[in-house]
Order: structure tokens, then C-alpha cells, then sequence
């Protein structure tokens, strides 16, 4: 493997290390450490040093700490520097040394490994990355107070042997500062992550030794490095960039393609970060410029909640908010006014797909003891599955307080970490908590005229009801505090309930046409089978009636203030979906009459402020019938 001096055998290195010298040397312009030509320079200098000649390189994951080792390795194959000239570099691994099926202790195998590498000292260099792990170990396996870390000082501090280290930031601080005397053997190297500048020109020299004759123009790059840095958010760069453009040219050789192209580009992202395929192929811009008047066309009567909630999304995207953490809305009002209806539609429109939108039921989560962690678990592996999404917190005041201090968490740091210790990113969601505290609040608001509503003095004293109701139900403060922001739902007009009536029988006939059948209910279409229906009569039987919109009759029949829109599901399945239903089945059976079109009105005077309830009930005719009736 490598030259000893006095032919002394080396069978602890041989089975427990990796030779990187003879690795690099293989294929010696693969391993050039781009960008970081100042950090194995200071590498080198540090080695040469007499005193605190250990070099330890310390940085995030995936800025490339192993990759500057072997840039080492192959510069020393042709330096001319005497102290540094013919040495080699090999990998110790950790993970074999720790296993236990050669009948070895760890701390037997390690203490070896040392003295060998004392004995070559002038002609082997040791790596070892993920240095923290030395730190306590062996010390459980061996059963003995000895572990790595006080098996290497005392040759670190009598320079006896040369060792390179490398750990990310975090451990560097949770295990290696803690040891002092560790600390002070190494020489600390700063590794910081590559700008996205230099990453892009990392970029250009790797796409030329990955490609494998697969053109990769610069404005693929271009992409690579913008998705890489919006979506990839768990590595650092130089890497996120460099794994996205391996996995995109795997892509695209799968495909027989000459060139890689953007698309290939989305499928990783998509594949293996779970971003939905609308969102890579929109701007964010795009998304925003349609996202108010869409859900004005699905959510009714809310208007001015729509656009609080379209604005600050906006402002977000403007750069205005901080994106480290998750956008955050509590939605408060009335039930049925159409607060989860605002949520469904904000992950159709934003994510494109239904599947984009996380529900939990928060009355789930109310039992001290249980809740908490059932519902830690439940939210971490839902959001690491689908991290750009909606997340919908029904009935949030229902929930256990131990499970509010972990939203809490989640709303002011944007991240959780799972059963495993994975962290998970909720950075990209959308939080909506769904309220019906305040709701009497808003009711008795909405009774009042526009005048008083809009007065200053009583809108303060609103907002401090609705702070009140807040804080009755269990909301603390310092929760309340972290709350994107507020919206309030209005109770629903009767002009608001019959446009909500009118948009799900839309959606119901949308159904009906997939079986055959067409749902004949609006002004303008009943009135092409029964002219006079838009005067506001028509001839049933011989006999003129007073005809009025099936929209109308059902919104005033089906609305519950107490209950909102919810009835009038209800409602139309009575007098809508039951009849075609029936006429679905028949046809399937081949008992079906010969029409395929239902005509939808209500007949009779409506209700008015003489008559409450009003005299009307509904009728429903086919074409033929109409027509017929008509003629009278």
C-alpha cells in the first residue's frame, strides 16, 4: 500500500484505512478542489508547522471538506516541498473500527492504528472525517474510561504522528469544543460555504467531467443554480448544485438525449425534493398575479379577507417578510363562511394540486399526555413528504397546550426535527389555524350598518373583543405574537349565498355532464327553454306563475347563520342531486326516458318582508316538458 521505513507491516492501516493518494492518483485532474485553492494552501502550511500540526477543517455539510482532502492528496503527488514530499494520505473509517465481529476491542484496533501511523509517521498523513466521533468513542464498546479522543492526544501533543480532521459546525461545537484539551491539539480551518458566484463557476468545471458527451449549455446552469438555491435547502454549495446536475444528467442519459435540458432539471427537483411540478414551471410572480381574482371566483362574500391574504403573501415575495420562517394566518369568524374553503384554494392556486394541502383536525390533539407526540410525529412526516403546501390546523383552540407550545416552535424557528433527528424544513408551508373563537363578535359586528362599522372607535373596540375571545379560549399571547396575521370572515349576505349556491350547482353539473345529464338552472339558460322566465313568469299546466331562480330558492331555504354555508349542501342534494341521481341510475339500467336535460326553478311568490317563508316550491322539468308548457 505504501513505503515503510524498516519494513515494518502496516496490518491495522491496511484493513482499517482507504488509501486516497492511490485513489486520486488514478485519475489525478478529477479531484481539483475548485474554489478553494486558499484552504488546502493553508492546509499545507499548517502540516509544515512544527508545533499544532494537526489541521482540522470544520464547515456545514456539503461544502466540500473532502473534496479540498483529496485536492490535498493530489498536490502532494508532485510537490516539491522536502517535509511534504512522498507522503500519503489515507482515510481511517470509523464505521469498520467500531464493529465488534473481528473480537477486538475498538480502543485495541485504534491504539494500533496510532502506533502504526507513529511509525510511519514521515510517510502517511490520516484523515479522518466526522472527527467528533472520537470523542467518547470506544469508551462503551471496550467497557473502559479510554476512549479515541485521550488515545490520540498524547501523540498529537508530542507531534509524533500528522492527522487531519474534518466535522461539520455544529458537532465541531457540540463535542470537539467541549474537549479543551482535544481542541488544542488541532489547528482550526475554517471552511465556509462557496458564494453563489463561486458555485456557479465550480458549476461550468464539473458539468465538463460529469457530462459524459451530454451538452450542457449555461443557461442549463443557470437553472441548476437557481432551483438549487431555492429548493435544495437541507445541503449547502457547493453541493446542492453539483448532486442536482449528477442527478439531471442521469435524467437525461435515461432518455438517450444529447443535451440536457430544463426538464430534466425539474425531475430531480420535483422526484427527490417533492417540489410540485406547477410550482417549478411558474414564477412565484405568475402565481401572485392570478392568486386574488381566483379565489374571488371560489370563495364568495369574502373579499376583503381575500385580499389581506393575497397581499401578504405578496409582500413576502417581494422580499418584504422573513422567509426563514413558514407564512402564518390565523383565520378567525363564523363557521361556514368559508375559512377551509380559503385554505383548499390557496394550495390548488399556489401548488396546483389538491394533494398540496395538509389536513389535521386539531379537536384530535386535545388530550394531555397522548397528543403531543402522536401529533409531532404525524406533522413531521406529512410535512417531510410534502414540503410545499398548505397546512390547515382545524379548530386550532381545541388542542392540547403542550402541542400549541410546539407550534409555537414551528412558527417562530420554521423547522422541527422528527422521531429520527431529522430536521425538517417547514419553511415552504403556508400555515393556516382556523378559529370560531370571536365569532359572536363578528356576528353582532356584521348586524351593524356600514357606517358603524367603519367607525374608528367601534372597529378598536371590535379588535379588542376578538383579543378577548382569543385569549379566553386559551391563546396566549406570546403565541398570538407570532401570527403572520389575523383574518377576519364576515358573516355571509343572502346575495353572497345565492352566488355560493349558484357556483356548487356549476360544480354539480359538471358532474351530471360526465353521465349524460345537463343541469339547467341559471337565469340566462332556463330562459332559452322557457322564454318568459327572465320576466319573471311562466305557464305551468295552463296557469301563470310567478318563476323565480332555483339559486335563490335554495340560498334562502338551506342558509343557517348560526351554520353558515354547510346546510346548504344538504339542501341541494334534496332538490337537485336527488332527482338527476335517480335519472343516472335509470339510464344505466336502460330504463332511462328520452331527455337528457333537467330544467331547475322555483315556482310560487318568494318570501318577502309580509310573507316570511313565502308561497314557492321547487320544480324541476326536462327540455321536452318545458317546451310543452311553454307552447300553453
Amino acid at each position: 500500500m505504501i513505503e515503510l521505513k524498516q519494513n515494518n507491516t502496516t496490518p491495522y492501516l491496511d484493513r482499517y484505512t482507504t488509501d486516497i493518494s492511490a485513489k486520486v492518483m488514478s485519475d489525478p485532474e478529477k479531484y481539483h478542489a475548485y474554489e478553494r485553492e486558499s484552504i488546502t494552501r493553508r492546509i499545507m502550511v499548517s502540516l509544515m508547522k512544527q508545533i499544532q500540526n494537526a489541521p482540522l477543517l470544520v464547515g456545514l455539510p456539503g461544502v466540500g471538506k473532502t473534496a479540498i482532502v483529496e485536492d490535498l492528496a493530489r498536490q502532494l503527488l508532485s510537490t516539491s516541498v522536502s517535509s511534504l514530499k512522498g507522503k500519503h494520505l489515507v482515510q481511517i473509517s470509523l464505521a469498520n473500527l467500531m464493529k465488534s465481529s473481528d473480537g477486538e476491542s475498538f480502543a485495541h484496533k485504534f491504539q494500533a492504528i496510532i502506533d502504526e501511523l507513529i511509525a510511519n509517521k514521515d510517510t502517511v498523513i490520516a484523515f479522518i472525517d466526522e472527527i467528533h466521533q472520537i470523542v467518547g468513542t470506544g469508551a462503551e464498546t471496550s467497557g473502559s474510561s479510554l476512549d479515541a479522543g485521550n488515545i490520540i492526544k498524547p501523540a498529537l501533543s508530542r507531534d509524533d504522528l500528522q492527522i487531519i480532521g474534518a466535522t461539520t459546525t455544529k458537532e465541531f461545537h457540540e463535542y470537539v469544543a467541549r474537549d479543551g484539551a482535544l481542541m488544542r491539539r488541532f489547528d482550526l480551518i475554517e471552511v465556509p460555504e462557496l458564494s453563489f458566484e463561486q458555485t456557479k463557476r465550480v458549476l461550468s468545471k464539473v458539468a465538463l467531467q460529469l457530462n459524459n458527451g451530454i451538452e450542457v449549455t449555461e443557461t442549463v446552469q443557470d437553472r441548476i443554480m437557481a432551483l438549487s438555491q431555492r429548493y435544495i435547502t437541507d445541503r449547502y454549495f457547493p453541493e446542492k448544485a453539483i448532486m442536482l446536475l449528477d442527478g439531471a444528467l442521469s435524467v437525461a442519459r435515461l432518455a438517450n438525449k444529447s443535451s440536457l435540458e430544463d426538464t430534466d432539471v425539474a425531475t430531480i427537483i420535483h422526484d427527490d425534493y417533492h417540489v410540485p411540478e406547477y410550482v417549478i414551471n411558474q414564477t412565484t410572480d405568475e402565481r401572485l398575479l392570478n392568486l386574488l381574482p381566483r379565489l374571488k371566483s371560489q370563495v364568495i362574500g369574502q373579499d376583503t379577507a381575500l385580499e389581506k391574504v393575497a397581499m401578504k403573501l405578496t409582500n413576502r415575495e417581494a422580499g418584504l417578510a422573513d422567509t426563514s420562517k413558514p407564512e402564518s394566518f390565523l383565520f378567525m369568524g363564523p363557521t361556514g363562511v368559508g375559512k377551509t374553503e380559503t385554505a383548499k384554494q390557496l394550495a390548488l392556486n399556489l401548488f396546483g394540486n389538491a394533494q398540496n394541502f395538509i389536513r389535521f383536525d386539531m379537536s384530535e390533539f386535545k388530550f394531555a399526555g397522548t397528543s403531543l407526540e402522536r401529533f409531532k410525529d404525524q406533522l413531521t412526516t406529512r410535512v417531510r413528504h410534502t414540503p410545499y403546501a398548505v397546512l390547515l390546523l382545524d379548530e386550532i383552540e381545541k388542542a392540547d397546550p403542550e402541542v400549541m407550545d410546539l407550534l409555537l416552535q414551528v412558527l417562530d424557528d420554521g423547522r422541527l426535527s422528527d422521531e429520527y433527528g431529522r430536521v425538517i424544513n417547514f419553511k415552504d408551508l403556508i400555515i393556516v389555524m382556523t378559529t370560531n373563537s370571536g365569532a359572536t363578535a363578528v356576528m353582532n359586528r356584521d348586524a351593524k350598518s356600514d357606517a358603524v362599522k367603519e367607525d374608528k372607535k367601534r372597529q378598536a373596540n371590535f379588535e379588542e373583543q376578538l383579543e378577548i375571545a382569543l385569549q379566553s379560549d386559551g391563546y396566549r399571547p406570546e403565541f398570538i405574537a407570532r401570527i403572520g396575521a389575523i383574518i377576519v370572515f364576515d358573516v355571509l349576505k343572502m346575495a353572497d349565498m345565492v352566488r355560493i349556491v349558484e357556483l356548487k350547482l356549476s360544480r354539480l353539473n359538471q358532474k351530471a355532464q360526465t353521465s349524460g345529464f345537463n343541469i339547467v338552472f341559471d337565469t340566462q339558460e332556463v330562459a332559452r327553454y322557457i322564454p318568459s322566465f327572465d320576466l319573471g313568469f311562466e305557464y305551468l299546466n295552463g296557469t301563470q306563475e310567478v318563476s323565480s331562480p332555483i339559486a335563490n330558492y335554495i340560498a334562502d331555504v338551506g342558509y343557517k347563520p348560526s351554520r353558515g354555508v354547510r346546510p346548504i349542501d344538504d339542501t341541494i342534494a334534496t332538490y337537485v342531486s336527488d332527482p338527476v341521481s335517480a335519472a343516472i341510475i335509470q339510464k344505466r339500467q336502460g330504463l332511462g326516458q328520452d331527455f337528457d336535460t333537467f330544467i331547475f326553478r322555483a315556482i310560487g311568490n318568494p318570501p318577502s318582508l309580509t310573507s316570511p317563508y313565502g308561497e314557492w316550491q321547487v320544480v324541476v322539468s326536462t327540455a321536452k316538458e318545458a317546451a310543452d308548457n311553454e307552447a300553453i
